[in-house]
């Protein structure tokens, strides 16, 4: 016989090829498939770019309520410079000039007036400390006595003010920005608005009045300016947590993606995979078929031949050549059943769309393998429902059961028990065998209907799957499994015909009868 596995490789290459080629050019590959990488290398930059923005944002935000609320400190100490210079010269200056024609502030008086003024200004408001320099730069006056007369206790940006420049506040801290959440909470006097305002000699005529002075007001902001830092954490707080939030909820949709993605993936590599099967089973039939109709042939010549010679030596020859005769035809019988299954496997026949009533079917089977079963001590037990009819190929259906019968027989072997059901569950006829064999390996079950595999020492492999193609193609389905009591349980399930056509065979089965 020629060797066709080059034949058969080549066509069942050259077709699953093109179909791999289609899968690669999709991604989906066996070897690793398609995944969400760069989705999560998205989701990541996605991440920082919200963080980025976010941050900046609330900096932002944040950095402008701090500025707004030092405006409105920074405008409140200039407005309290203003009333204190006016009111030190409406009843400090003038007074004193009247009474003793010159300001001397070391004097006790009249640093007691003044101390009289200033307090009274300040009083119930967050100034921290008040200083008054002269020329020099000298403490003429301080809200702290140890003060007065020190030198060098000058801001070094005091000399626009003597100037009489109007110099912006600036806030003083004794701590860096960064580490104030180090030391929360804050106490008293750590963070200070600074004020330096020139002192002149007409309050109401700042342009030409002449400078006498330069006041140094500083006042306590820490309570502002921590309600100010807990708005900026609570602003930067919620803009990192609804990143995150965004974050997760993007990383459990790529997740889901993914998952969804990988069953796909699964579905299309397991048909990729079938449809690779089919087709080299398809190629496979083809050369098979075509074998076994150029042997089927000279096999009938072969058994008719070893028939006719079985006939006339069976008196002439002696007893072991009629056994040689015998064993010529039962084999050349017994391969030409071979054949005839890779035939109907490789060329599967389109079934009849007749009534057939399944009762009568079993009961031409049974009367069949009547005997055989006789011979091997195996009882039947009939459980029939009675007439169950359904449309299909008498023919087809007919060896169909009689394989899953003959199966259950080769089974048990000897000394068995076949039970035999017929039903109706909702729309479908249900015909049930079970036997008293080992029954099913679990390993082994899901395999059966798998061309070419099987568990017998000497079978094809095609008879269940020949089974389950004829019974599909009635559109039913076959079930495999173990019996609870033990042994193998076969189950068949075919559509009911319609109940228009049950009652006319049913009424034309009475007229017959």
């Amino acid at each position: 016989m020629p060797d066709n596995r080059g034949v058969d490789g080549q066509v069942a290459n050259g077709q699953t090829n093109g179909k791999k080629g289609l899968f690669r050019g999709g991604r989906l590959q066996g070897d690793g498939g398609l995944s969400l990488s760069y989705a999560r290398t998205l989701s990541w930059l996605s991440l920082l770019v919200v963080l980025l923005v976010s941050l900046g944002l609330s900096f932002f935000i944040s950095n402008q309520a701090r500025q707004t609320l030092m405006e409105r400190q920074e405008g409140f100490a200039l407005l309290l410079a203003q009333n204190l210079n006016n009111q030190i010269f409406q009843r400090f200056a003038v007074p004193t000039i009247l009474a003793y024609g010159h300001i001397a502030l070391r004097q006790e008086e009249q640093h007691d007036r003044l101390d009289g003024v200033v307090r009274s200004v300040i009083e119930g408001l967050p100034v921290s400390r008040l200083r008054v320099y002269d020329f020099n730069r000298v403490v003429a006056y301080s809200t702290d006595p140890s003060e007065i007369g020190r030198k060098g206790l000058a801001p070094l940006n005091i000399g626009g003010a003597f100037q009489g420049e109007l110099l912006k506040p600036e806030t003083v801290s004794d701590i860096d920005v960064w580490k104030m959440p180090l030391h929360w909470p804050l106490k008293p006097n750590t963070v200070k608005l600074r004020v330096l305002y020139p002192l002149r000699g007409d309050a109401y005529n700042t342009g030409a009045s002449p400078v006498l002075g330069v006041l140094e007001l500083t006042q306590d902001i820490t309570a502002d300016y921590a309600q100010v830092l807990l708005f900026q954490a609570a602003i930067v707080i919620m803009c990192l947590m609804s990143s995150i939030i965004m974050f997760i909820l993007l990383i459990i949709i790529i997740h889901r993606a993914e998952r969804v993605l990988s069953l796909r993936m699964q579905k299309n590599m397991q048909l990729e995979k079938e449809l690779q099967s089919t087709e080299r089973l398809v190629s496979m039939g083809r050369v098979v078929a075509s074998i076994a109709h150029e042997i089927r042939n000279p096999l009938g010549i072969i058994r008719s031949t070893a028939e006719l010679l079985q006939r006339r030596a069976s008196s002439k020859s002696d007893k072991a050549t009629a056994m040689l005769m015998q064993a010529i035809y039962d084999e050349s019988l017994r391969l030409s059943q071979t054949v005839n299954d890779f035939l109907d496997y490789a060329r599967p026949r389109q079934p009849k769309q007749d009534p057939v009533d399944l009762e009568l079917v079993i009961g031409q089977i049974l009367a069949f393998v009547e005997g055989d079963f006789a011979r091997d001590n195996i009882v039947v037990e009939s459980h029939l429902c009675g007439h169950l009819w359904v449309l299909g190929d008498k023919d087809l259906l007919y060896r169909a059961l009689y394989n899953i019968l003959v199966n259950g027989r080769q089974a048990m072997k000897k000394d068995g028990t076949l039970i035999l059901r017929t039903f109706e569950r909702e729309d479908w006829a249900v015909v049930e065998v079970t036997d008293s064999g080992p029954g099913f390996d679990p390993d082994t079950i899901d395999k059966l209907f798998e061309p070419f595999f099987t568990t017998k020492d000497a079978g094809t492999g095609l008879g269940l799957p020949i089974v389950r193609s004829i019974i599909e193609s009635h559109g039913g389905s076959v079930h495999l499994s173990n019996a609870e009591e033990g042994g193998a349980r076969v189950e068949v399930l075919l559509p009911l015909a319609p109940v228009e056509v049950q009652e006319s065979c049913g009424a034309q089965k009475q007229l017959s009868v």
